[in-house]
């Protein structure tokens, strides 16, 4: 990998929890949204220790369970508040993917230093950040037993609970440009170092979507499962904006609500799921 200073290696590890580089404040909350993330994807490989891990070590539970025979096995995990969940998607009849370096995932929770001395102390890949890389915020990066880079980002006072979700794409421009049309949601952070361009897009008062395009590391093979769902209440619209944007969808079949997995200009897979 190539060699970034200590400057840049912590803009690219740190943007999800809202650093900017320049020292710019965390944005401001972003306002209702007609669209909403409802649950951050992670592609996995060994399900059953990947939901261990994520039951033992940040407490989270079951709370639905969505399979297809051959094709994917995909637990719901969620936390006692908040409203987005976290999906382990294992493909069952797709080979694995690289994992990217980024994280793709950010866990807020009021207890830092316990959660951080339990996922050392149960041996799982960890750095902690120090207060010279992290400034006034306790940040830490752990692999899951998939391979996963998951952020865990320091809350004092509130709920453990799925922050945001992000997206790997290999332009930001592109990539901001679909998502801002599609959704009509809008920008609430940018960072732009020499190693990496990444926008936050707010979408409602939940959890947000990243956008990173790394500039240290190659594209990387996409999986053709989504890593991100999004709800939304103007799903005809929103379909609609889709098909014009010309990069693909596949719908899905459901019973109860209407289901479409988008492309974004990235290959990235984008459910959208009709809110009702």
């Amino acid at each position: 990998m190539k060699a970034v200073s200590l400057r840049g290696f912590l803009c690219s590890t740190l943007s999800l929890a809202w650093l900017a580089c320049a020292g710019a404040a965390e944005p401001s909350a972003p306002t209702s949204s007609e669209h909403t993330i409802g649950l951050a994807k992670l592609i996995v490989g060994d399900l059953n220790k990947t939901q261990a891990f994520y039951d033992t070590m940040f407490g989270m539970k079951e709370v639905g369970h969505y399979s297809a025979d051959g094709v994917y096995d995909e637990p719901i995990m969620g936390f006692a508040t908040g409203d987005a969940r976290l999906a382990l998607f294992k493909p069952l009849a797709e080979a694995p993917v690289q994992k990217p370096q980024a994280p793709q995932v950010l866990i807020y929770t009021p207890d830092f230093e316990t959660l951080v001395a339990k996922l050392e102390a149960a041996k799982h890949p960890l750095r902690r950040l120090s207060p010279l890389e992290s400034g006034p915020f306790k940040i830490a990066i752990v692999r899951d037993p998939s391979g996963n880079a998951v952020e865990i980002f320091a809350r004092e006072g509130r709920p453990m609970e799925i922050g945001g979700s992000k997206l790997i794409v290999d332009s930001r421009e592109k990539a901001e440009q679909f998502f801002t049309q599609v959704f009509g949601v809008k920008p609430i952070q940018r960072f732009r170092t020499s190693t990496y361009d990444e926008v936050l897009l707010g979408f409602g008062d939940g959890p947000w979507l990243a956008l990173f395009e790394p500039k240290d590391e190659p594209p990387l093979p996409k999986s053709r499962y989504p890593l991100v769902a999004i709800y939304t209440s103007e799903f005809d619209a929103v379909l609609a904006r889709v098909k014009e944007a010309g990069y693909g969808y596949r719908e899905v079949a459901s019973t109860g609500r209407r289901i479409i997995v988008a492309k974004d200009p990235a290959g990235n897979g984008v459910e959208i799921i009709e809110r009702r």
